[in-house]
C-alpha cells in the first residue's frame, strides 16, 4: 500500500512540474499586455474592450495562443502579426437597449489576465497579473446631415 501511495504522489508531483514548466515557457513569450475600452457614438454600436498581447519573441511552430480570460469574460485570441496579438470582448450591445455579455467566474483580479496556450497540443495557461490600461476610445456619433 505505501509503493502505491508514493507512486500516486510521484504522479501528482511530476503533473505540478510539468505544468509549471509550461507558465515559465510561456511566461519567456509576453512581454506585456494593454487593453483599451471602447464604447461606439450611435446606436447599435455596442462597447466592449480591445487585449493586445505583445511577444518578446515570436512563438515556436508548437505553440500557439488559444483564448483569454479578462474581467469575468472569454474571448479567442487572433494573430495579428510574429509579435503582436489581439482580443476583442464585447461587452454590451445597445442595439434597443444597454443588453450586458454574458459573463464568466475566472477568480481574478480587474488587472490580471489568463492566457490559454497550447504546447505540442497540451493546453496550459498562464496568468499575467499586470494588465496595462491605456486610453478609451469613443468612437464618434452619426455624421450631421446637411440640411
Amino acid at each position: 500500500m505505501k509503493i502505491f501511495t508514493l507512486i500516486i504522489v510521484a504522479f501528482f508531483n511530476m503533473n505540478s512540474c510539468s505544468s509549471e514548466k509550461a507558465s515559465q515557457v510561456g511566461k519567456q513569450y509576453i512581454e506585456k499586455i494593454t487593453f483599451q475600452n471602447w464604447v461606439g457614438g450611435v446606436k447599435g454600436a455596442g462597447g466592449g474592450t480591445i487585449l493586445n498581447i505583445i511577444l518578446l519573441k515570436s512563438l515556436p511552430s508548437n505553440m500557439e495562443l488559444v483564448k483569454i480570460h479578462f474581467q469575468e469574460r472569454e474571448a479567442s485570441i487572433t494573430k495579428l502579426n510574429d509579435l503582436s496579438y489581439q482580443s476583442s470582448i464585447r461587452r454590451f450591445d445597445n442595439m434597443d437597449e444597454t443588453v450586458h455579455m454574458p459573463t464568466i467566474k475566472t477568480g481574478l483580479k480587474d488587472n490580471q489576465a489568463k492566457i490559454f496556450f497550447k504546447i505540442d497540443g497540451k493546453e496550459n495557461f498562464l496568468i499575467i497579473d499586470d494588465v496595462k490600461e491605456i486610453p478609451m476610445i469613443m468612437y464618434p456619433s452619426a455624421k450631421p446631415r446637411n440640411n
